[in-house]
């Protein structure tokens, strides 16, 4: 048997994910036993009828659950590293830095009156330093690196502009 190079090793690893919601009356387990592996190049789905879970494994996995959810048991990996042990601060190193997550709608993912552009470059300010024109290049090819064409006239529309 040989040993795995590291550009084989997942870039995130989900074991065995569990996320539960504590109410009074009773818990919620939202998610039981979630595993999967993504790769550098690998688009993974989840896919699933509403309400299965496929939202809060999402947030899970950013460390975006909120108080009376819980994540309880398994284990996050990105990049060899277990983020569910992350601090709020930790996560902010994260979340955005390296991680990020694109929500369906973007009416509830994005300020309406902002343009997609420097929303976009607001974050790459936060988590990158770039400013300017570097920051807007950037943004420009992370529009075109998810397949929004026309990219340099579409980062000053708004999100109501886009399906």
């Amino acid at each position: 048997m040989s040993a795995r190079r590291d550009d084989d090793a997942p870039l995130l690893q989900v074991e065995n994910l569990q996320t539960v919601f504590f109410t009074d009356k009773e818990t919620v387990r939202a998610v039981d036993g979630v595993s999967f592996d993504v790769r550098r190049g690998e688009s993974v789905g989840v896919v699933g009828e509403s309400g299965s879970g496929k939202s809060v494994t999402a947030r899970s996995i950013m460390g975006l659950i909120d108080s009376p959810g819980r994540v309880v048991g398994g284990s996050i990996e990105y990049k060899g590293e277990e983020l569910t042990d992350n601090t709020e601060k930790e996560w902010q190193q994260v979340r955005g830095g390296e991680i990020a997550m694109v929500f369906q709608d973007p009416l509830t993912s994005l300020n309406p009156v902002y343009t997609v552009g420097n929303q976009i470059k607001e974050s790459l300010r936060l988590h990158q330093g770039l400013r300017g024109r570097e920051a807007t290049e950037a943004a420009v090819e992370l529009l075109e690196d998810v397949g929004i064409p026309d990219a340099p006239r579409r980062i000053d529309e708004y999100p109501h502009e886009f399906s």
